[in-house]
């Protein structure tokens, strides 16, 4: 993405005509965020993913980690979007003031056609092809960053489970609708979570591109997976060998594997 590293004359990353870069911003911690994101990957022919931490001082160690092994730290937003199938993946742990440089060298490193974006403080750096934004059923546990995010949101989605009426449905469009006039929403207790993701999927779909996400898995290539496996497993050479013969991603073939719960052997190139 050699355009990536350097910036418009607002400020903002220039990724026009590159490939697409969807941001998930939120409310507040655990609203989803990481939810909808390893969805999205899931659904992505060749995807890569970063997750952005802000800190007051920068932390000791390397400000954009490469995340390699998913098995060592299960649970964690990063081991999430490698599990989906997400390569690379970064997290990013920086300052305010070093996040445009330490996110021109990331997105620099990244030649995925895709990249899933999770945090709030990326807008203020990047003009996303599909921004969504992720809260509960009020504003009063907003962070700070958030007001900024849920105005440059394309997709505003609505999370939890508990009921909302119809009044006060349209009650919080409203309040939306006056920070971000031209935002769709999303509500998920309305909709159920798997209609609403597959709503943002197909946002998302709309402004990337089809032929990079979809709904739908490729049949022929979850076949030629389950005809090569044995015991429940296939080796990284011929995974490899598979995607190279069916003329797809090795990406593809590692998310159809997960999917059939089939365990790739023998890597060492970190391609799944």
């Amino acid at each position: 993405m050699e355009n990536a590293r350097s910036s418009s004359p607002d400020g903002l990353f220039s990724v026009h005509g590159l490939p697409g870069i969807i941001t998930i911003s939120g409310a507040n911690k655990d609203i989803g965020k990481s939810s909808l994101v390893a969805y999205l990957v899931e659904h992505c022919r060749e995807c890569a993913a970063m997750k952005v931490t802000l800190h007051e001082e920068r932390p000791d160690g390397e400000a954009v980690v490469e995340e390699r092994e998913p098995v060592e730290k299960k649970g964690t937003d990063t081991a999430r979007m490698l599990e989906a199938g997400a390569f690379p993946v970064f997290w990013i742990r920086t300052t305010a003031r070093d996040l445009p440089e330490d996110l021109g060298k990331a997105l620099a490193r990244i030649d995925a056609p895709v990249v899933v974006v999770e945090g709030n403080s990326v807008l203020a750096h990047l003009e996303p092809d599909f921004a969504v934004f992720i809260m509960g059923r009020g504003f009063g546990d907003f962070k700070p960053s958030a007001f900024d995010a849920i105005r440059k949101a394309h997709t505003v989605v609505v999370n939890g489970e508990e009921s909302l009426s119809g009044g006060e449905i349209l009650s919080l469009e409203r309040e939306i609708k006056k920070m971000n006039p031209g935002a769709k929403i999303v509500v998920v207790s309305e909709l159920g979570r798997n209609r609403a993701w597959e709503i943002v999927l197909s946002r998302a779909a709309g402004r990337i591109g089809g032929g990079f996400m979809s709904s739908e898995m490729d049949e022929k290539v979850m076949e030629a997976v389950k005809a090569k496996a044995e015991e429940g497993r296939i080796s990284c050479a011929v995974a490899l060998k598979l995607a190279e013969e069916m003329g797809v991603p090795a990406a593809e073939v590692g998310k159809a594997a997960n999917a059939l719960d089939i365990k790739i052997v023998k890597c060492s190139l970190g391609c799944f």
